[in-house]
């Protein structure tokens, strides 16, 4: 994460609108790994899941908490797709298959997170090049 914060002063800031969250939850939410990420735990699949895991979470309720504003920065974002993460090792373990996924689902989701920034700071250093071109 401190890589994040080095990369982009965006990654704290509140964006001016949702949607380039959105499109960062809907660029994870489409990977191969993310499929068991995507809804909620069903109760009955997972007994004792909601006795475990104090938080439930899913891509589906934070693609939700984006549109409604209740995740309002990147670093909200990456910290809510991470508690995702928590909460597969936590309730299915270390050495399972689920935490094996999780870890490769981690990965994708930093190198996303990464490569948006740089994104967002190349069009925003872009965009300040035109704005002193034309103010010259």
């Amino acid at each position: 994460m401190l890589r994040l914060k080095e990369l982009n002063e965006l990654y704290t800031h509140k964006p001016g609108d949702n949607a380039a969250m959105l499109a960062l939850v809907k660029r994870i939410s489409n990977h191969r790994t993310a499929t068991v990420f995507r809804r909620p735990v069903n109760p009955l699949e997972a007994p004792g899941y909601t006795d475990r895991i104090l938080f439930p979470i899913d891509l589906a309720l934070i693609k939700k908490m984006v549109v409604c504003g209740a995740i309002g920065t990147f670093e909200d974002l990456y910290q809510h797709i991470g508690l995702i993460c928590h909460n597969c090792v936590k309730f299915n373990g270390r050495d399972s298959d689920y935490s094996m996924l999780t870890r490769e689902f981690e990965n994708y989701v930093d190198d996303s997170f990464i490569d948006f920034m740089q994104k967002q700071k190349d069009k925003a250093a872009a965009a300040a090049v035109a704005g002193i071109q034309q103010a010259t």
